[in-house]
């Protein structure tokens, strides 16, 4: 656990004094009093499972796989290695670094190496705003405003 009991002392008094002076405003000094103790109570224990749990979060324990046949050098060792083997892609990066140097020199691709054409080409919507003759225009808005 983290902390000290102080921790716990210290949130109980908060609850208590916030629950009797919401209490009290509408209540006697009896009926705030309890309430307010049991605010008390009720801090003095979620701060107590407060503790708790960021004592679990920060100071996590190792306890093995439940089979309880790992020794305890292996369990030091646990997480400490990573082995990750990935494909050797080498030889294409060094392909494409080869003809972005060829391309950046100047000098001409043979024609094995020429890049095939992706099929792409730029977006050219058509233009949703048309002129129109202004006379046009105005025997239509006429058209419209007679109906």
């Amino acid at each position: 656990m983290i902390g000290n009991y102080r921790i716990n002392l210290g949130a109980g008094i908060v609850g208590f004094i916030l629950t009797f002076f919401v209490a009290y405003s509408s209540n006697v000094l009896m009926t705030s009093l309890i309430r307010g103790l049991i605010g008390f109570v009720a801090w003095f224990v979620l701060a107590y499972g407060l503790r708790w749990g960021l004592g679990l979060l920060l100071n996590p324990q190792i306890e093995g796989n439940g089979y309880g046949y790992d020794s305890p050098s292996a369990q030091d060792q646990r997480g400490s290695q990573v082995d990750i083997k990935i494909e050797d892609d080498g030889q294409e990066l060094n392909n494409l670094l080869k003809s972005g140097q060829n391309a950046s020199s100047g000098d001409d691709l043979p024609p094995s190496e020429t890049k095939a054409p992706t099929g792409f080409a730029p977006l050219d919507p058509p233009k949703l705003v048309r002129t129109k003759d202004p006379e046009e225009l105005a025997q239509a808005v006429r058209h419209l405003t007679d109906k």
